[in-house]
This record gives C-alpha cells, sequence and structure tokens, in this order.
C-alpha cells in the first residue's frame, strides 16, 4: 500500500498570495503536487492531508483549496492544522463520509491494508497542539478495537523536539503516559504529521515518527535559539511516500516536484 502525505498548503482566498509575497505562489506549488500526485506510477492508494490546509483564510481559502483538490485522482483525508478552522472543515468537507458531524474532526478508515487513524491536534487560538485525555481516550478505544491490523496515525503536530527552540515550543503538548500508550500497540508502524515545514523523524513508542515537508515554502532559523521566523525559503514543493509492504515496516520517501521544464531527460547511447 502506498500512502502519500502532503501537509502545509496554507492555500489563502483566491487572488491573494501567501505572507503577502507574490513570489510564494502557494496555489502553483500546490497544484505541482497534485499533477505530480496524478502521474505517478504506481499511483497512490490514499492522499493524507495533515493539516494547516489554509491559511486563516475561512471559507474562501477553503473553496480555493477544494477547487484545487478536485482535480487529484487519489481518494483525500484531511485533518486539521493550526491555520485551519475546526468548523469551517467540518462544513467544507461536510459530504465527505469519513468527516465527523461535531467535536474533534478525528475518525478511522479502515478499507484499505493499512488502518488510518486522523487525530485532530488542534488548539482554537494557539499554534501548538495538543492530546487531552478526552482525545487520548478516543485514540485509545480505537486502538482497542483492532490490535492485529497494521495501523498508521496521522496527525498535524509533531510529537518530537527537535532542537529549534520556536518549533519546540508548537509541537503537540501530551502527557507523559502517551509515548507508553503508543507502546502498548505493537501494530502501529507509524505516526506521521507536519507543522514544522521541513523532514525530521525519530523513534516514539517504539514506532516510527515522521514529519513531514510542506507544499508551502520553509521557515529558515539562523541559530536554534531563534524566537521568531525571519526568513522562508522558496525550495521545491514537497511531499511523502510512506509505503508499507507488509509486515510491521513502513518506508517513507521525500519527494520535490518541480515544474515540467526543469527536468532534464538523460539519453545515454552506449556503443559497442
Amino acid at each position: 500500500m502506498i500512502i502519500a502525505q502532503i501537509t502545509d498548503t496554507h492555500i489563502v482566498a483566491k487572488g491573494q498570495e501567501w505572507k503577502s509575497l507574490s513570489q510564494t505562489q502557494i496555489a502553483r506549488r500546490l497544484k505541482l503536487v497534485v499533477d505530480h500526485l496524478n502521474a505517478l506510477i504506481p499511483k497512490p492508494d490514499v492522499v493524507l492531508l495533515t493539516g494547516d490546509a489554509i491559511d486563516d483564510a475561512g471559507m474562501e481559502g477553503y473553496t480555493h483549496l477544494k477547487e484545487i483538490l478536485k482535480l487529484l485522482s487519489i481518494p483525500l483525508y484531511i485533518i486539521p492544522g493550526n491555520h485551519d478552522d475546526r468548523e469551517d472543515m467540518r462544513v467544507a468537507f461536510q459530504h465527505q463520509s469519513y468527516m465527523p458531524s461535531e467535536g474533534f474532526i478525528h475518525y478511522v478508515i479502515d478499507d484499505y491494508p493499512v488502518r488510518l487513524i486522523g487525530l485532530d491536534t488542534v488548539v482554537p487560538g494557539q499554534p501548538q497542539g495538543m492530546l487531552c485525555r478526552e482525545r487520548i481516550d478516543w485514540l485509545s478505544r480505537v486502538l482497542q478495537e483492532n490490535q492485529e491490523k497494521p495501523t498508521l496515525i496521522f496527525m498535524h503536530h509533531p510529537l518530537i523536539k527537535i532542537g529549534q527552540k520556536l518549533l519546540d515550543q508548537l509541537n503537540c503538548h501530551t502527557p507523559e503516559d502517551f509515548e507508553g500508550l503508543v507502546a502498548s500497540f505493537p501494530n502501529i508502524i507509524g505516526i506521521i504529521s507536519g507543522h514544522y515545514h521541513k523532514s525530521c523523524a525519530t523513534i516514539f513508542g517504539g514506532t516510527l515518527c515522521f514529519v513531514a515537508p510542506s507544499v508551502a515554502p520553509v521557515h529558515y532559523f539562523e541559530k536554534a535559539s531563534d524566537e521568531k521566523t525571519k526568513i522562508i525559503e522558496l525550495v521545491h514543493p514537497s511531499f511523502v511516500l510512506h509505503k508499507w509492504m507488509g509486515g510491521s515496516h513502513l518506508v517513507s520517501e521525500v519527494v520535490q516536484t518541480v515544474e515540467p521544464d526543469k527536468r532534464l531527460s538523460i539519453e545515454k547511447n552506449l556503443k559497442e
């Protein structure tokens, strides 16, 4: 099974640009990723959008987002990030069968070889995330329902710290016993997230904890002690292919998307 992950698309209202900078070309970046995903062979089974789908843009942002995503030919599942509005997202995607009608936007998709659990880590009005006792209890219940099937958890805020002061303040805050809960379910093959706009990985609770790079440009920090973002880098928009090939392991590959005219075809003529 191939699970594509896109994150931190930060779409704004049509006609506007992220950070009010035309160079960010935020809608164009997502369109490139959608085209790239559609052209993959083999094609991913699902696409997970792990939050910050829009950038505090309200329903206008979700309308623009859906206009771009309607071109995607792969099933899509979405969860909120700190720049999303939970209720606006619910309205925008209300016709999707997985979307809960109230409460936190988390759910279970059990239609594939890997069980997918979307987890809502948003704290309204705050940049950091949280798994409160209510959310952890929900997760524990659904994990107990099937302790054999390989399971992937996807969320917006990372569980890990990476040694950068600002980002480490904005990760997902959890009780001390949460890692032990994860470790008690060996069928969890990974926990994937976004939020940092760059890729990093470690082990959490005995399983892969992978942070995906963003579709939007990347925040640059000169020093680990920086508490503000002063620069963004216009790197290529990226996504991740998480490949489950059986067993308890997940292989995660970061893919950069570039304009078609920036790709060079190389042909070698070998003469005997």
